[in-house]
């Protein structure tokens, strides 16, 4: 038997790509989708802050069409960012018109002395760091790069020298720094540096005169279901497996790794070959009975931050109709990004009404408060010109999600390689988002899935 812990992405799809194998797949939770599940209240439909299925695998890309056949809306990116009280397109740092004339000059003098000082550096990197490296006797997902170096450059070096002083000043620092809530020289060049479009000069130049119509980034398209809810995709898979082969409810309490044996919360255990998990990495490390010490205490140094989405149901029509989601660098709003699910499908709210999801980032040591962090942001948005009145929330809850997004650095980069290579050795095999302690997008969960059953094929084979 093969016992997979967690009804996400990458447990579904591991599941679904183990046709024929025994296997079970144990779910914490009521229902499968992991974090990629829906609420629906008083007619609102609201995810777990935004999932959109950005595809470029053409194996994924086909599934997704078979799982939902005719059941997906084709969308093109309509992302933006508030900034001195002006809403400019993603990115900022190619659409900077409109903004003060002196935000401008800033962004445009940091930008060509970045490039200057670049040029006098021909070894200089695209990449902050070292490629990664796939651990022996891996899946092919599970790559990690090499410990921080002394001289290595950090996430904040990376954004001076690639966009200069201006932009960093008026938005990657400030972002960030909302993001991650801690200074940004303690934030390795691994996260998303490979993400973050990097323009040349004549679309800076152009993106500060006029609207620019070059489209940036690895996601300017993606699919969502036209039914509403991205919680339609799990159901699907799980829909596809045989009966008995997900059982919710079901929390896995302790895992003894060298034997490969899960108890569970209803007193039953389940030994397997393997065991894939998805959970993360510190909460399996905490529940791991023969773990030694060191490495559990060395688990206990991964770090990230919770995210608290503030979903809002609102009467009327938005204010900006084509916009998805915005971005917030200014500190005086205390959330960093606000969704906008009706863009995506209008299935998401009772008709004459909208949808906003305020994301909040903090540390777990360092909780706002959930009413005061529906107060702030009802009242950022007010000032933000997103709401009208106070009149006009017809709907409104909080919700947490604990382990928002994995902190990339120092610690991750030198704990990482000995844990998992720990798990593998035993037969218990990390993966996913929150498995593998990384920033992936669903796709990637979903090709962690295909990827350990075909390796676990491979080596039975």
């Amino acid at each position: 038997m093969v016992v997979i812990l967690g009804a996400g992405l990458a447990g579904l799809s591991a599941a679904y790509h183990l046709k024929g194998c025994d296997v079970l797949v144990a779910e914490r939770a009521a229902d499968v989708g992991g974090l990629c599940r829906s609420i629906r209240e008083d007619g609102f439909t609201f995810d777990y802050t935004g999932h959109l299925l950005h595809l470029r695998d053409p194996g994924i890309k086909a599934w997704a069409q078979e799982l939902l056949p005719g059941g997906w809306a084709q969308l093109h990116r309509s992302a933006w960012i508030h900034s001195h009280d002006v809403l400019t397109p993603y990115p900022f740092q190619a659409n900077t018109a409109g903004l003060p004339l002196d935000v401008r000059i800033d962004c445009l003098l940091g930008f060509v002395e970045s490039m200057a000082a670049a040029s006098g550096e021909p070894q200089r990197q695209a990449s902050p760091v070292p490629p990664a490296e796939r651990l022996p006797g891996a899946p092919p997902f599970l790559k990690l790069c090499p410990p921080v170096q002394p001289d290595e450059p950090s996430f904040l070096d990376w954004i001076h020298s690639t966009f200069g002083a201006g932009f960093a000043k008026h938005f990657f620092e400030p972002y960030n720094g909302k993001m991650w809530r801690r200074d940004l020289s303690q934030v390795t060049g691994d996260w998303v540096s490979w993400s973050i479009p990097r323009p040349d000069l004549s679309d800076v130049l152009r993106g500060a005169i006029t609207s620019s119509e070059t489209v940036f980034g690895y996601n300017p398209d993606f699919l969502y279901p036209t039914a509403g809810g991205i919680d339609h995709l799990p159901r699907a898979i799980a829909a596809k497996l045989e009966p008995g082969v997900v059982r919710t409810s079901l929390a896995a309490e302790s895992l003894e790794a060298g034997a490969r044996r899960v108890h569970f919360s209803d007193g039953s255990h389940e030994q397997g070959r393997r065991v894939l998990t998805s959970m993360p990495l510190p909460t399996l490390a905490a529940m791991t009975s023969d773990l030694p010490d060191e490495l559990r205490a060395a688990a206990r140094e991964l770090g990230h931050v919770s995210i608290r989405a503030v979903n809002l149901g609102v009467s009327g029509p938005p204010p900006h109709p084509d916009a998805q989601w915005i971005y917030f660098p200014e500190p005086e709003f205390l959330f960093h990004r606000i969704g906008i699910p009706t863009a995506l499908t209008p299935s998401m709210a009772p008709d004459g009404h909208h949808a906003l999801v305020a994301e909040i980032s903090f540390r777990p040591d360092a909780d706002p408060g959930a009413e005061a962090s529906l107060e702030q942001c009802i009242d950022g948005l007010l000032r933000a010109g997103l709401l009208r009145d106070r009149d006009s929330v017809v709907h409104a809850r909080v919700v947490d999600i604990p382990h928002g997004y994995v902190l990339f650095d120092e610690a991750r980069r030198r704990v990482l390689p000995q844990l998992l290579s720990w798990y593998l050795e035993r037969g218990v095999v990390p993966m996913g988002r929150y498995g593998s302690w990384d920033y992936l997008a669903m796709e990637d969960s979903l090709i962690h899935g295909r990827q350990v059953a075909q390796w676990l094929a491979d080596e039975g084979s």
